[in-house]
């Protein structure tokens, strides 16, 4: 078959590239950063890869950290008032998470595309130019798009999405604070305000990583949480950052960061997502079709933590189909059905369970409160964020929770 255009180098792209190339199938990347710039920039996100994804990354021999990056075992679960934990509950996963800093992982696997044979064009090209690329090439998928771009893919009609964020974001990667004493991952809910979600990464140049801690504010807008403006330098932000911990969460955890300092000036990220939902066909000015990949298709809150590991396997899904199709044609019904399967099986349920922890309904928040009495509820919970798509087991042990 002739070449592949991916538009995109990051937790989609980046492993659909490295897939297609193992299958010999040749890949032309467009992304706007090489290596060295996206090592100097700033973090872009809290990614947390739950086991399906190590092993999805591994499959494709790009898991380099497999055995570096630290374990997360498990969720500590605290809901605060008034600085009190009124609910309290550890669920473990049946198998460790790992977080390691994407511009750690986006440097090492862009440059393995090019020892592999891949052709990396650093470029932000314009949907003209965009359009002009497509034509040299048998397939495009794009796997990042704002703007216009993001435009030329419809919304689904058939999912309601927030019109605005439903939480304003500070990520602050730290070192100097202790690591868990069971290697869990924390999720504390301030009950009107929003969450502090804190977990074990790893960041740092590829082959000098260090171990840090990953903290992420997910502010209610106009809530107590929501202190970090743009403007801010990354002092500032790791100033708000542990006065609200002072201020709002239990002493003892509080307590954990008050050596916290940033892991390098770029250590700190504000923002807001907002959710959508596309149609993963788009059209380009000519009318040749492009699929749509990862971000660009299903949009979610990081509250969820599961925008990685869906973009994870969207790559694995889609070059599957494509080596399983070398003889094409790459048309519309193709990648309607390709798309359909990653959509119903990965993407959909994902951001089920982002939109309920965002906004939990009354039988989710009577599970919470019944894990602190069942510790294989507490389980099942933990492990839901690994699997999105088992949600109904949540229902069967919260049925059972309430017959007892």
């Amino acid at each position: 078959m002739g070449q592949v255009l991916i538009l995109g180098a990051g937790e989609c792209g980046l492993p659909l590239a490295h897939r297609l190339l193992r299958g010999g199938v040749a890949v032309t990347l467009l992304t706007n950063r090489d290596a060295e710039a996206v090592l100097a920039g700033g973090v872009t996100s809290t990614q947390v890869k739950f086991a399906p994804t190590l092993e999805l990354e591994s499959d494709a021999g790009i898991g380099m950290w497999r055995t570096s990056a630290p374990q997360i075992n498990g969720i500590r679960f605290t809901m605060v008032v008034d600085r009190q934990p009124v609910v309290q509950w550890m669920g473990k996963l049946s198998r460790p998470a790992q977080s390691v800093d994407q511009r750690t992982v986006f440097a090492r696997w862009l440059a393995e595309v090019e020892a592999a044979g891949g052709e990396l064009r650093i470029v932000d090209p314009s949907i003209e130019q965009l359009d002009r690329y497509a034509a040299e090439h048998e397939l495009t998928i794009v796997t990042k798009a704002t703007g216009m771009l993001a435009d030329r893919f419809a919304p689904d009609p058939a999912w309601v999405t927030p019109p605005a964020p439903q939480r304003r974001l500070a990520v602050l990667y730290l070192f100097g604070v202790p690591a868990d004493p069971d290697d869990f991952g924390s999720y504390t809910v301030l009950p009107g305000h929003g969450e502090v979600i804190s977990y074990r990464g790893l960041t740092g140049l590829p082959g000098r990583e260090q171990q840090c801690e990953m903290l992420l504010f997910e502010a209610v807008p106009g809530g107590c949480l929501d202190v970090f403006g743009t403007e801010l330098s990354a002092g500032e932000r790791l100033g708000h950052a542990m006065r609200l911990l002072a201020a709002h969460l239990p002493p003892g955890t509080a307590e954990r960061y008050a050596t916290a300092e940033l892991t390098d000036s770029g250590a700190t990220l504000v923002g807001a997502v907002t959710p959508s939902m596309r149609r993963p066909i788009g059209s380009l000015p000519s009318g040749r079709p492009i699929l749509g990949g990862g971000d660009v298709v299903c949009r979610m809150d990081p509250g969820g933590a599961q925008g990685a590991n869906n973009a994870a396997h969207c790559a694995a899904h889609y070059a599957a189909a494509i080596l399983g199709h070398r003889g094409g044609p790459f048309d519309r019904p193709w990648m309607d059905a390709v798309a359909a399967q990653w959509l119903t099986d990965i993407a959909h349920p994902a951001a089920r369970w982002t939109e309920a922890l965002l906004d939990p309904p009354p039988p989710l928040q009577q599970l919470v409160v019944a894990a602190q009495q069942d510790p294989v509820l507490a389980n099942t919970f933990a492990d839901t964020f690994a699997r999105p798509a088992a949600m109904a087991d949540l229902a069967v042990r919260l049925g059972h929770a309430d017959a007892d």
